[in-house]
Order: structure tokens, then sequence, then C-alpha cells
């Protein structure tokens, strides 16, 4: 929008479009900085971690490099979490496109046979070994919304 005030006269409704867009994207960049600056604090955290620890092996960390490590490790592994987090929700989401890829191409194919629904349908389900073989509610994944997302679209 700044762009186009520089080209000419703003309209009526360009710039109340301007003014109330500004305080909105001023709050996002002050967000994405504040985030920014924890996530650099929350690396160099893990980083130095990485420095004490190989001081620890070697046996020369003082008393104050010792408490620093105790206070950091929190930290570290906060980061450790997000970025495990992160990589699963990566391949989720890379072995659910798989999964689409291999739907459609069995959509192609044609109708399911007998022995292809029966596996369909017992692919996912799991039973418990609890009393009298209850089933037992669980979450869905995204992979399984997936596939039941392509089943549903098969079946029309």
């Amino acid at each position: 929008m700044e762009a186009l005030a520089e080209q000419g006269p703003l309209t009526v409704e360009q710039e109340a479009e301007l003014a109330e867009l500004q305080p909105k994207a001023q709050q996002l960049k002050k967000h994405k900085e504040s985030v920014a600056k924890y996530n650099r604090a929350v690396k160099d955290a893990a980083d130095r971690v990485v420095e004490l620890e190989e001081l620890a092996e070697q046996g020369s960390l003082t008393v104050e490099q010792e408490v620093e490590l105790a206070d950091l490790q929190p930290k570290a592994q906060q980061l450790k979490k997000k970025k495990d987090a992160d990589a699963a929700r990566s391949r989720a989401g890379k072995v659910a496109a798989a999964r689409v890829v291999e739907l459609e191409a069995l959509k192609e194919q044609g109708p399911l046979t007998g022995s292809r629904r029966r596996s369909w349908r017992s692919s996912g389900r799991r039973r418990s070994s609890g009393r009298k073989g209850r089933k037992r509610t669980r979450r869905i994944t995204g992979r399984e919304r997936l596939l039941l997302i392509g089943l549903r679209c098969w079946r029309r």
C-alpha cells in the first residue's frame, strides 16, 4: 500500500484500508521480531550447553559454569523437543503426500476388489487386549485422516 502512495494520491477507500492495515502490519512485525529473538536465545543456549558439556568432560568446569550449565540445559532440551516435533511433522506430511499419490494411482486402477476392500477396512483399526475385546478410542492421526478422505473420494 505504501508503494501505491508513492505512485500517486490514494483514493479514500485506499487511505482507509491503509490506516486499517498499518497497525496490524506493525504488530505482526513486532511479533516476528520477538519470536526471532527468543529463537536466537534458545539456540545460543543450546550452543553454550554443548561448550559447557565439553568442558565438563575435560574436567575443567568452574562452579559458575556448572551453575550456568544447570540453568541452560532445560532450554537446550526444549530446542531438541521442538526440532524432533518439527521433524516428525515433516515426516508425517511426506508420508501423507506419498500416500495420496498412491491412492490416486489406485483410484485410476478401478474399483476395489473384495480382498483389497477388506485390507482397507482393517488398516488403521486396532483392537485392545483389554476385557471383552472392546475397542479403545484414540485420536486419528493426520495420515489416517488423509486415508479416510481418500477412501471417501474413491467410493464416489
